[in-house]
């Protein structure tokens, strides 16, 4: 864990206690205001479980998502016998075990991180289970940034790292003279 990990973990934990004590203030109060503060609570505790619950590759991903969230960008599925088309992104949630959970148009998909290898393209991710039997293929509306991928370098290290796209690894070789 590098230094701004630590640094938005500790964030994380100051807001996080700051809204559960709102929450408990709240209770009786059925209001739509009172449950976006849940909500608040939830997302808080999911960004520092991103940080501390799941592998680097999976993080890399939930990272890269959550900038298209922010930018409007959209992703698209396919697994086994679903497809879902470019849409906009919702919920992205971790919970306890590394479970991971996205929501995208009508589709919610969920997995357990350490039971998945990662493969990554310019434009999109397959996640591919440890016996290779399940497939899954997040596409993405834009390709994942040269600043990113630096910042992530250490992805290349993790054992649950299958393939790494030439187009990608260039970002993480030294610069030339």
């Amino acid at each position: 864990m590098n230094h701004h990990d630590q640094v938005l973990l500790e964030s994380f934990e100051r807001i996080y206690c700051l809204l559960e004590k709102e929450t408990q203030n709240l209770t009786e109060i059925k209001s739509a205001y009172a449950e976006k503060i849940r909500q608040w609570e939830d997302e808080i505790k999911a960004y520092a479980m991103m940080i501390e619950e799941i592998s680097l590759p999976a993080r890399f991903i939930l990272e890269h998502i959550l900038s298209l969230k922010f930018k409007s960008g959209q992703m698209a599925v396919e697994a086994e016998n679903i497809t879902q088309g470019f849409s906009g992104i919702g919920d992205i949630i971790v919970e306890k075990f590394g479970i991971i959970r996205i929501s995208t148009g009508n589709l919610q998909l969920s997995w357990r991180d350490e039971l998945y290898n990662y493969l990554f393209y310019p434009d999109k991710v397959e996640l591919r289970t440890n016996d290779e039997r399940t497939t899954i293929k997040l596409f993405f509306s834009q390709q994942f940034d040269g600043k990113d991928i630096q910042r992530f370098s250490a992805v290349t290290e993790s054992r649950q790292l299958l393939y790494i796209h030439p187009a990608l690894k260039k970002y993480l070789e030294p610069c030339q003279p």
